[in-house]
């Protein structure tokens, strides 16, 4: 219990020095800069993400891929042998 209470009391300690450091630097008049660093670190974000579903999409067609030309492989075979037998 009393390693729960200290990281509550570290994470609020921290939240608040956040909190002050973020309102001192919003009332400092560099809001207008501080709101685009934001939205253009927000924009770069969105971008690598997307970019990252991209090319799992791509790596994920291209197994089903090789997965069903594997499946087809092995049934063609598996039918082969049947005739043969």
């Amino acid at each position: 219990m009393k390693s729960d209470n200290s990281k509550l009391i570290l994470g609020l300690i921290i939240g608040a020095a956040v909190g002050a450091a973020v309102g001192a630097f919003l009332a400092s008049g560099k809001k207008d800069e501080f709101l685009e660093e934001i939205g253009e670190a927000v924009g770069k974000a969105k971008q690598k993400i997307g970019d990252a579903i991209s090319q799992g999409i791509e790596e994920l067609d291209l197994a089903v891929d090789k997965v069903n030309t594997i499946a087809h492989t092995a049934i063609s075979r598996a039918k082969d042998t049947r005739v043969a037998d």
